[in-house]
């Protein structure tokens, strides 16, 4: 049986951060790295925690990532931008994404930012956030690895793409929707096949089309999509604004039908933020989040429900508990954080 342990989020970000160090990673970009990392386990999103350090040292170790990338902005005009990654860890490319989209939406009222040549950049949320702190509604998408199939058909061809929007308000929370286009995450399946355990049998299916509870099967398989047709819909779109229209691969990241040149092009995403002080003043429009949330708490509930919880709400909880008591993580993670850091002469 797997057991868990619970680590100081300051001993894991540290530990991240030597470790990526130790990969040539410059020390500032390897400390926001870490805390991107560690953000995600903060709240409950272990399939894009620490786990995904092991993929972050494989890539940059054998050069598929970038460890000190020259990151340019292409395309400019006052409300868009283009994102050239150069290879970059996926963090550091969104930061600078979103950070100019930030600043362009406060100039123009709205923005949108798009990134190629990136890699994998943790959870979608962070960047929603990112948004939202500055009181400004946040929107941020990824392409990832092939792992949904049309409706109807067998073949992964589209990513688990995530969406995540956040919202400004007054509440304790940030206000903020973060998940994949499937019914588990990619990272998810990971977790429960180096943990020995099953998954639900209606998230995926094996290459024949047959629903499993074995995920290294799911993993060579397919992710059935959220909603179904919609949720094929769904990635499909994020695939077109994330991966398309950014100059980055679709249908598909790592396919060997995509040629070297789209190779190259990496991972894309897509940042959009909008200034709500331009269609209300801002007080009006947190107010309004303030009375939105107050109906919907207040609303009747099902027998058996104690409480209606608001997106985001969870997450802010898992934060507020693992700040106070540790992160908890899988000792078959702890593990392997070990590995990592003994590679390298770091102490955990």
């Amino acid at each position: 049986m797997n057991k868990t342990s619970y680590v100081k989020a300051e001993d894991l970000t540290r530990v991240c951060k030597d470790i990526l160090v130790c990969a040539s990673v410059p020390s500032e970009d390897a400390q926001f790295v870490a805390e991107t990392l560690v953000e995600a386990d903060l709240r409950g999103i272990n399939s894009h925690g620490v786990l995904r350090l092991g993929r972050y040292i494989r890539e940059l170790d054998c050069g598929v990532t970038n460890p000190n990338p020259d990151i340019k902005l292409l395309n400019e005009s006052p409300a868009t931008g283009k994102i050239d990654g150069d290879g970059g860890l996926g963090p550091i490319v969104g930061k600078v994404a979103m950070e100019t989209c930030i600043q362009k939406a406060t100039e123009a009222g709205s923005a949108t930012v798009t990134a190629f040549r990136s890699r994998h950049f943790g959870a979608a949320g962070y960047y929603a956030r990112m948004a939202q702190e500055v009181d400004l509604i946040g929107i941020s998408m990824t392409v990832a690895s092939p792992r949904l199939a049309p409706t109807g058909g067998k073949i992964p061809l589209f990513g688990n793409n995530p969406i995540a929007l956040s919202v400004p308000g007054n509440q304790h929370f940030p206000l903020v929707i973060d998940f994949a286009s499937g019914k588990i995450a990619a990272g998810r399946l990971e977790l429960a096949a180096s943990k020995g355990e099953e998954i639900p049998d209606d998230v995926a299916r094996d290459l024949a089309g047959n629903k499993t509870t074995d995920p290294k099967i799911a993993l060579e398989g397919t992710i059935i999509p959220i909603a179904e047709h919609k949720g094929y819909a769904l990635t499909l779109f994020i695939e077109i604004l994330a991966g398309l229209l950014a100059g980055a691969p679709y249908f598909g990241i790592d396919r060997s039908g995509v040629d070297s040149h789209m190779r190259e092009r990496g991972i894309g995403h897509f940042f959009m933020a909008i200034d709500p002080c331009r269609f209300m003043p801002l007080p009006e429009f947190k107010a309004a989040i303030t009375s939105m949330i107050e109906t919907i708490k207040e609303s009747p509930r099902m027998p058996g429900t104690e409480e209606i919880l608001l997106p985001g709400e969870i997450e802010f909880r898992n934060r507020e508990s693992a700040l106070a008591s540790g992160i908890p993580l899988a000792d078959a993670t702890i593990k392997k954080i070990k590995s990592w850091a003994q590679n390298c002469g770091a102490q955990f």
